[in-house]
């Protein structure tokens, strides 16, 4: 049996990420830590699992740059669970964003060029 690379399927770059994030998932709260994201996507693991295609809102803060960080921008988003993957007692969940607003996709544009 061989081993065949997995081809990335991303159409945009992905950066790492370990900041806290509250999901609502059927009017539940649920805590979990971002794993990375990009301009339509984010990564989280958590001790929750979610079912496929199931619509969620996001909430995570980012600290301001042009503030020195003694800020932070709030985000909130709606998005689709794409992927849901339990390994051990936590799962990564993988989200697309419906709408990101115009302050996350130049944050994510501003990135990508430093």
């Amino acid at each position: 049996m061989t081993n065949t690379p997995r081809t990335e399927k991303r159409k945009n770059i992905r950066f790492p990420s370990s900041r806290p994030v509250l999901m609502i998932i059927n009017n539940k709260s649920i805590y979990a830590t971002m794993t990375d994201f990009s301009r339509h996507g984010i990564g989280f693991v958590s001790s929750e699992t979610a079912d496929i295609h199931s619509r969620i809102e996001i909430h995570f803060d980012i600290p301001n740059s042009a503030t020195n960080q003694k800020e932070v921008k709030p985000f909130q988003f709606k998005a689709e669970i794409r992927h849901c993957f339990t390994y051990s007692h936590e799962s990564h969940i993988g989200v697309r964003i419906e709408q990101p607003s115009q302050e996350y996709l130049t944050l994510f544009d501003e990135l990508s060029v430093a």
